[in-house]
């Protein structure tokens, strides 16, 4: 899934999926390089198994290279949508496309979000080219 960080409100990112939906993010979990107007692309990914002593503890891992980041959620099938529905710690629900998520039902999951330099860098472009073409160059 791909989307943008819309904006901060105190200790949340608010980020709006191309398909509409809104996701609140933790603001200290996000990668070093992502701000509003980021764009980003969300991926699930299985934990590894459980630790010997059986303990399941959710993981929140932010990469070295400050453009990727983990939350933990649990993955349920809605049938009647044919989603999964990824519920995040926090209660929050994100809707994702059942076709390409080979998902055990009530399995937990990361849900990875992943700062897309180069999609930042083209829509940047293209809003600064919608502006030079409303407004003309104004030579900025």
């Amino acid at each position: 899934m791909r989307g943008v960080i819309d904006r901060f409100e105190g200790a949340l990112a608010v980020i709006v999926l191309d398909d509409g939906q809104q996701l609140l993010w933790p603001r200290a979990a996000l990668p070093a390089l992502a701000q509003p107007g980021s764009a980003v692309r969300l991926h699930l990914v299985l934990p590894p198994p459980p630790e010997a002593s059986g303990e399941i503890r959710p993981a929140q891992s932010i990469s070295s290279n400050g453009i990727a980041a983990e939350l933990p959620a649990r993955a349920l099938y809605d049938a009647a949508s044919d989603h999964w529905q990824l519920v995040l710690a926090d209660g929050g629900v994100l809707h994702w496309p059942a076709a390409g998520a080979p998902l055990a039902a009530d399995q937990p999951v990361q849900l990875q979000l992943v700062v897309d330099l180069e999609d930042t860098i083209a829509r940047r472009k293209r809003v600064q080219d919608l502006l030079d073409e409303l407004f003309g160059n104004s030579g900025t």
